[in-house]
């Protein structure tokens, strides 16, 4: 295969996260919309280590996840000593994954036993830097901080067997994460994979060694492309995605979020420098994606920029510019709204995650495509065609600009650059149109399954999707009805809601939440169901709905655990 030759198209079909002001991706897209950053100063727990005298400036400003220290360690079969001693970063990738299949409308236990991949990006080790300054040890220690079990202790808990590999490329660890899953899709070496990165905020010592070689904002304030930019904030968050081939995802019925026409990375060699970008490798990547996709840079109308907010984010421009050039000798019209490529960066908003950056800029990229808008609160570029660039042009409004589907399909590009001279790059297209549900159901009344861990958990699952199913993005009840019974895993305490309308299955729904017994079961297989048995639900179908959507995740019951041991005693 020579280097230019178009590749498979892969296929987005899951995706969750926990990043700061954003428990789950709607409100993650909230508070993109909104554009206020979520920054705050770094409790004393989080500076285990730091040394303000040799540190100097910058770094006790941070974007936190709320209860970042919190999980349910009794869903995961967890026992609470092992859960105080694992890296948060290790309980919160189980619950992002967790989700992440769930919003894929695919059963974890589906996948126990086969060749699914599990890459993880991260490139700290706060957790496990805590315990070295403060002396802390137990039996647990090894298997809850080494970097190896952020990919291994997702594989292990899921029963995956394709390959389990936790990936460092400093900043742009998330993104070369996926590129390593499309290399092993596209090869045919397992059929799933699962792209996660984390970062979680848990010592002191390398804010202070950040801060001491000038990496951070000593103001606490992230300027992404300005001129008076003076450092990045640094931001915590784990994120998890399901990736598939495209053409088993359309066959299979999962619910396409985004496509990914190319996903690659590279490495400046000596061009940069040991901590600085090169804009001429850029290019070099994003030409090598593009042709991955057959893509025309003409026809992207949005790029996820790296761009921390460092006096280098001007080579990135550089580097996109070099590009455009070798492809048109004249103006260029772009595929953005006003003809037009938008320029913007989730660090604006969340901060810098590290290892799990470009994950969190895939995040905002896939939902762009999803909410047909391009979020500008937090601050936005416009190329034109002439390739000049205009800060926060006069006609955006705040809030959003719309970028609603036209005649071609939207595109655009994920850019994360590590500090060390590692790059990596994604060109991501809109899915195609859904098609309807089609399904028929064999009786008077749908069925919709759901379970929880005990009546608790039920109750919350309940309300849950009891709230999702009153709202405007709720989908077709045939849909919802097939997505529950096949696309989650049925846990033992369960329930089931008779309905033909999302009115009928809310308040079924608003009844369980309440503790309310639903009317006892007629049909002899759904009792069995209720009773833990099993089903084979097509069989409740005259023709089942062709594809499953997306539902709201399970409500884990988040149990504080702490960020890290306090305790100098080893224990035995």
């Amino acid at each position: 295969m020579t280097k230019n030759a178009q590749l498979a198209p892969l296929a987005i079909v899951g995706m969750s996260c926990r990043v700061p002001g954003g428990d789950d991706v709607d409100e993650f897209w909230e508070t993109l919309l909104a554009g206020r950053p979520a920054m705050g100063p770094v409790p004393a727990e989080r500076l285990v280590g730091y040394d303000a005298e040799v540190a100097g400036e910058g770094g006790l400003t941070a974007a936190l996840v709320s209860d970042v220290d919190t999980f349910d360690a009794g869903f995961f079969d967890v026992v609470g000593r092992m859960a105080v001693w694992m890296d948060p970063q290790q309980r919160l990738l189980l619950e992002t994954t967790w989700r992440a299949l769930e919003s894929a409308g695919i059963a974890p236990s589906s996948l126990r036993g086969q060749e699914v991949g599990v890459f993880v990006g991260s490139s700290t080790s706060d957790f496990r830097d805590g315990m070295i300054s403060t002396g802390v040890l137990d039996r647990y220690s090894l298997t809850g901080s080494i970097a190896a079990y952020l990919s291994n202790r997702v594989s292990n808990f899921f029963d995956l067997r394709g390959p389990s590999i936790t990936v460092d490329t400093a900043c742009s660890s998330g993104l070369s994460a996926l590129a390593l899953a499309a290399s092993g899709l596209r090869a045919g070496d397992f059929d799933t994979a699962i792209v996660g990165g984390s970062n979680v905020y848990a010592s002191g010592w390398l804010t202070g060694a950040l801060a001491h070689m000038g990496a951070l904002s000593p103001t606490g304030t992230c300027r992404p492309f300005s001129d008076d930019a003076n450092g990045y904030v640094r931001g915590e968050g784990v994120l998890c995605f399901v990736v598939k081939r495209l053409d088993d995802a359309l066959e299979a019925g999962d619910p396409v979020l985004a496509i990914i026409r190319g996903a690659a990375a590279n490495h400046d060699g000596r061009a940069g420098g040991l901590v600085k970008t090169d804009s001429g490798s850029q290019a070099r990547l994003l030409r090598r994606t593009l042709a991955q996709g057959d893509v025309d840079p003409a026809s992207l109308g949005y790029l996820e920029a790296h761009a921390p907010g460092t006096k280098l984010d001007v080579e990135e421009l550089n580097g996109l510019r070099e590009l455009v050039r070798e492809h048109a000798a004249g103006p260029v019209r772009f595929a953005g709204p006003g003809e037009r490529l938008w320029i913007g960066t989730v660090k604006a908003v969340i901060g810098h995650l590290e290892g799990a950056a470009g994950t969190a800029s895939l995040a905002k990229a896939v939902l762009v495509l999803g909410n047909g808008a391009i979020p500008t609160g937090a601050g936005i570029l416009g190329m034109d065609g002439d390739l000049e660039i205009h800060d926060q042009p006069a006609e955006v409004a705040q809030g959003s600009v719309p970028w609603e589907p036209g005649d071609a399909p939207r595109r655009l590009g994920v850019s994360s650059f590590g500090i060390g001279g590692s790059n990596a790059h994604v060109v991501l297209e809109e899915p195609p149109a859904a098609d309807s549900p089609d399904g028929s159901w064999g009786g008077t009344s749908m069925v919709f399954p759901i379970s929880g861990t005990d009546d608790d958990a039920l109750r919350r699952v309940a309300a849950r999707l009891a709230e999702f199913v009153a709202g405007p993005t709720a989908p077709e009840p045939t849909a919802t009805a097939w997505t529950l019974q096949t696309g989650r895993d049925h846990l033992t305490a369960r329930a089931v809601v008779r309905a033909s309308t999302n009115e009928e299955l809310r308040a079924g729904l608003v009844l369980i939440a309440e503790g309310v017994d639903a009317p006892e079961e007629t049909d002899p297989r759904v009792r069995e169901w209720l009773g833990g048995g099993e089903i084979d639900w097509s069989k409740l179908w005259h023709h089942p709905p062709r594809r499953r959507v997306r539902l709201p995740g399970y409500p884990f019951l988040r149990t504080p655990y702490g960020i890290a041991p306090k305790t100098r005693k080893v224990a035995r």
